[in-house]
């Protein structure tokens, strides 16, 4: 665990979570890690780094065998470098996945509190959002399949989030299997945004909506080593689309925008992560299933009135500060004069107001350093 405890500033590297902050702030905001990369991926882009000449690249056979060897190991299905189609970033694949599928329906479905670019790419493409809202137990979320069976009768495009961002849910086996079932049901669509199907915590398992791609062809996935790994700075991504005709639509479609792969940096990282950086991923999942522990321990312990939904994936944990009765954008405010930030709860959904997305992939000091301050600001602001 060593390696994920290392100091490292990543202050004056044009980091938008600590060069965009208040130099007296802690962020625990934007998704994306504070500890060093693999050192196999950092060492494969240092030596294409010393090879002087940065002209245009493609995919080679190796990035395709990655990807496919990583599916099958790690998620236990099949694919072949036909079903692959590399892109530059998960939400732009997403916003442009909506449009090919523009005559499809209007209304598009979201489980909310989600990861709010869903929001965007539906409203920039013109269609209307569509709740099926989560259903929250003991701080514990699962998917109202009633409504969804009801709401995909009119509304042909699920946008799936799993793992789910921002409440950690990694949805069962089960789970799954039923979505696809309705889906294939009302004839719909799956997107499914998979961009955190590595980092399980201990005791959990990913399944991905491609289990089921024999079952049910309108599915397309979307998955990246950005969180994984912590690269999301090199701006690749995949597109995983079994069905063959969906596929070469598609990808036409992509080529017709001028939508590219891709950089070169990106595409030899896929290959270090995939077929080099396993076993720094395990430990990084076992860091993370820790850290996770640590905050809960920290608030069941301080402030036991904090709501501390259970995660089972990601490095995000929800929190629900409601009982505070303080609006969100004031909450922001005031935690920022604290000494942190966070992602407030109002952007993943209306009706999460009381709510903070904090991130925890970072080293145990700082995770420390970060929930005292949280502490601070819970006991001034308790009292009110």
């Amino acid at each position: 665990m060593k390696r994920f405890n290392e100091k490292v500033s990543r202050k004056n590297t044009n980091c938008v979570k600590w060069d965009m902050a208040d130099e007296n702030v802690l962020p625990f905001s934007i998704a994306d890690s504070d500890y060093p990369t693999s050192e196999a991926i950092a060492k494969c882009l240092t030596d294409r780094v010393n090879h002087p000449v940065y002209g245009y690249t493609f995919p080679d056979e190796m990035y395709y065998e990655s990807i496919v060897n990583w599916t099958k190991r790690r998620y236990g299905y099949e694919i072949d470098k036909d079903n692959i189609i590399p892109t530059n970033s998960v939400v732009t694949a997403l916003y442009y996945a909506i449009n090919y599928l523009k005559d499809v329906t209007e209304g598009i479905i979201v489980q909310t509190p989600v990861y709010n670019p869903f929001y965007s790419v539906i409203l920039d493409n013109g269609k209307k959002i569509v709740e099926n809202r989560l259903i929250k137990k003991d701080n514990y979320y699962t998917i109202n399949l009633q409504e969804l069976d009801r709401l995909l009768e009119t509304n042909k495009i699920l946008l799936l989030c799993n793992p789910q961002n921002p409440t950690g849910r990694v949805f069962t086996y089960d789970e799954i299997h039923e979505i696809v079932k309705l889906a294939k049901k009302h004839n719909a669509y799956i997107l499914s945004d998979e961009i955190h199907c590595d980092i399980i915590h201990d005791g959990y398992k990913f399944t991905s909506v491609n289990r089921f791609a024999d079952l049910y062809k309108n599915i397309i996935v979307f998955t990246s080593i950005s969180k994984s790994f912590g690269l999301a700075g090199l701006k690749t991504s995949n597109v995983i689309i079994k069905d063959k005709k969906l596929a070469e639509g598609y990808r036409a479609f992509l080529q017709s925008k001028y939508i590219s792969y891709g950089n070169i940096f990106g595409l030899v990282a896929v290959k270090a992560a995939y077929n080099q950086s396993e076993e720094w991923l395990d430990k990084q999942n076992k860091h993370l299933t820790n850290n996770y522990n640590l905050l809960k321990e920290y608030l069941n312990k301080n402030h036991p009135e904090v709501g501390v939904t259970k995660a089972e994936g990601t490095f995000l944990a929800w929190l629900d500060l409601s009982f505070l009765r303080m609006p969100c954008e004031v909450m922001q405010q005031e935690l920022l004069k604290f000494g942190i930030s966070i992602n407030e709860g109002k952007r993943y959904s209306e009706d999460c107001k009381g709510y903070i997305r904090f991130n925890f992939a970072c080293s145990e000091d700082l995770l420390m350093e970060g929930l005292k301050i949280l502490s601070k600001f819970i006991k001034a602001n308790a009292k009110k």
